[in-house]
């Protein structure tokens, strides 16, 4: 009996790898598909949608063909647009000049026009929500213009943009938003931060190699309210202030004025970590922002001498005031806009539900205007480099 249930077991277990390793998931085959790799949606003059798809070209990327292996200059990608009242419109107009079929199980960014961020992302949601093979973890970006610009940008150190984006992300060089924060916070307040790109000039030494003109960069954050865009945008200072209470940065350098001499010092900041502490004090709720990490100076032109313990300990002061500053500046553009972009309101209901339940009706305003948030800074310089002083003072020369 024994003998026959393990061998009656050992056949449904081999019947079920075998099912499961024949690989027919879909009725369509790979080579009958595109597979989207970015999304860009904007909004025209005349206010309709403007869908853009980015693909990546199989038949361009195979070595000893048209762009493989570097013997033609031929992308490895291409841009699809249309337009339309509506974007499954706009999307079946696009579907209908391609010879394969539109998947967007490989979509890691989407790409939202600022035209269309001021008047509500809500379109796209709802676009995307009717798409199960939409990827909630994909990345949100905000350009200051037309997403077409991104078109023009010139893929020098990788093959396609959106790998230049995710990088971006992924070296925490700018603010990490993707669709399922965005969802989430929908349903609440609907107040968040979403990175904005730049475009510009081309560096010198790379516009003679490209034929571009156009740079892309990260640039500082638009505030979401209700998912729709507003004013003020956080600036780049800003915007790593708001990385650094995220506790998603991975180094910045930071400038502040000597205390000795108000000459310029330069510091690298790393392993920044922020804890969010409610407090309720003679019943006035509040936010205490603790900040701790490292620094490490990276240039001098004060006279100040890193090797005297007084003169590290108002350095090291100076830097803390400093950050401290700029969170709290961070802090006030986002209340300036009335949005509570950092979800402060869910550290004081968990601590203090009957506090929270006392300022919940007003709290737009309450956060805008009397909420007491204190950023306390505690950055331990630990690296000096080979000089405790400015080269300049070392060679006896005037700084």
């Amino acid at each position: 009996m024994n003998k026959l249930g393990n061998r009656l077991l050992l056949a449904t277990l081999s019947a079920i790898i075998f099912l499961t390793a024949s690989g027919c998931w879909s009725p369509v085959e790979l080579n009958d598909r595109a597979f989207v790799n970015l999304m860009m949606v904007d909004l025209t003059d005349d206010g309709q949608f403007e869908l853009t798809l980015g693909f990546p070209l199989p038949n361009r990327m195979i070595p000893g063909q048209a762009g493989g292996s570097g013997e033609t200059s031929k992308d490895p990608f291409a841009f699809v647009s249309k337009t339309g009242k509506k974007l499954p419109q706009a999307l079946q107009d696009l579907q209908s000049d391609l010879s394969r079929r539109i998947t967007f199980g490989q979509t890691r960014v989407i790409i939202i026009g600022s035209k269309l961020a001021m008047q509500g992302i809500d379109p796209v949601l709802e676009f995307i929500s009717r798409h199960i093979a939409f990827h909630i973890s994909a990345n949100i970006f905000i350009t200051p213009g037309s997403v077409m610009e991104l078109v023009k940008t010139p893929t020098t150190f990788e093959r396609f943009v959106s790998v230049i984006l995710r990088a971006y992300i992924n070296q925490k060089l700018t603010i990490d938003t993707t669709l399922r924060d965005v969802l989430r916070t929908r349903y609440g307040s609907g107040d968040i931060l979403v990175p904005i790109l730049s475009f510009g000039k081309q560096p010198g030494a790379i516009a003679k190699k490209e034929r571009a003109e156009v740079w892309m960069g990260v640039d500082g954050a638009a505030i979401l309210k209700k998912n729709k865009m507003i004013r003020p945008i956080l600036n780049k200072d800003e915007m790593r202030a708001a990385l650094m209470i995220d506790s998603d940065i991975k180094e910045m350098a930071v400038s502040i004025e000597s205390p000795i001499d108000g000459k310029d010092i330069t510091f690298n900041v790393e392993h920044v970590r922020t804890k969010i502490q409610a407090s309720n004090k003679k019943n006035v709720p509040g936010i205490r922002l603790l900040t701790r990490g490292t620094a490490s100076v990276l240039t001098s032109d004060s006279k100040l001498d890193l090797q005297n313990d007084a003169h590290l300990i108002m350095a090291q002061k100076a830097l803390n005031e400093e950050l401290s500053r700029r969170i709290m500046q961070m802090i006030n553009t986002t209340r300036a806009a009335e949005a509570d972009v950092f979800q402060f309101k869910k550290y004081l209901n968990w601590k203090y539900p009957d506090a929270w339940q006392r300022i919940q009706p007003n709290w737009n305003e309450y956060y805008a205007e009397e909420l007491v948030i204190e950023p306390v800074t505690h950055l331990r310089l630990r690296g000096t480099g080979e000089a405790y002083r400015s080269i300049r003072t070392e060679w006896g020369e005037s700084t």
